[in-house]
């Protein structure tokens, strides 16, 4: 009689144990679903983000590159200039607009009125032993609007703000209009992408907390299908102790 009730026992825990597994079991299946779709928006909105960014990334990087090939004696040389080429003097005024750099109020020859010039501040500019460094750890996500659009409504479409026609006047401003477009590019690019980047963060946060809620459900699951199994372990026991067959038990 007892080997009987503790048989009852153990097949009613078993087919308890077994609607809780199966339960459990769907409703993982159920949050491993909302997982995957929370993973692929994620992974949608990142894709846009890096097809948007591929646009920008490959000119600044090659403005960079034309960074590194300039020394200290190529910024000398502008530097030195008395009387710099006008494609120079455009270069250098988008850099230090881009670098807040504000010009002088000097007398104009021909008009005798008063006009802004950038060359004596490009000369202060010119000469910061970290002018080059500068340029390279520019912080290109923060350009202040007004700088940005000063650059792009102005320098961008003047067909003498080339790199090509630039280099005819110094290689080493060459560069430097390279690095001029390429931070304009870039920021126009980047201004698309900041709404999409919040949206990945959101993205990316509801996917952790679906991610983190499944791996609660899964460890749930776990814990009764190793209770459920301790259950048919016994039970197995339990029947080869008695040789009766399980077949009419289960």
């Amino acid at each position: 009689k007892q080997w009987y009730q503790r048989r009852v026992a153990i097949t009613a825990g078993i087919e308890r144990d077994s609607i809780e597994v199966a339960k459990t079991e769907k409703i993982v299946k159920a949050e491993e679903v909302v997982a995957n779709e929370q993973a692929a928006v994620a992974k949608g909105i990142k894709d846009e983000c890096d097809a948007d960014l591929a646009e920008a990334i490959p000119i600044l990087e090659a403005a960079l590159a034309a960074l590194n090939t300039l020394t200290p004696s190529d910024i000398t040389i502008v530097k030195s200039m008395k009387s710099p080429p006008p494609g120079v003097r455009l270069v250098m005024e988008a850099v230090c607009i881009l670098k807040g750099i504000k010009p002088e109020r000097v007398n104009d020859p021909a008009t005798g009125k008063k006009v802004d010039d950038f060359w004596k501040p490009s000369q202060k500019v010119l000469g910061d032993m970290k002018f080059l460094q500068s340029l390279r750890e520019y912080d290109k996500d923060n350009v202040s609007p007004p700088i940005i659009k000063k650059i792009r409504n102005t320098y961008i479409p003047n067909p003498e703000f080339v790199p090509e026609k630039i280099r005819q006047a110094s290689n080493a401003a060459e560069g430097l209009c390279k690095w001029v477009r390429a931070i304009e590019a870039y920021d126009r690019v980047a201004k698309v992408v900041a709404p999409k980047k919040a949206a990945l963060a959101i993205a990316e946060s509801k996917f952790a907390e679906a991610q983190k809620s499944l791996n609660a459900k899964r460890a749930m699951l776990k814990e009764v299908q190793d209770k459920l199994q301790s259950l048919r372990d016994k039970f197995e026991e339990n029947t080869k102790k008695k040789k009766v067959p399980t077949a009419t038990l289960r």
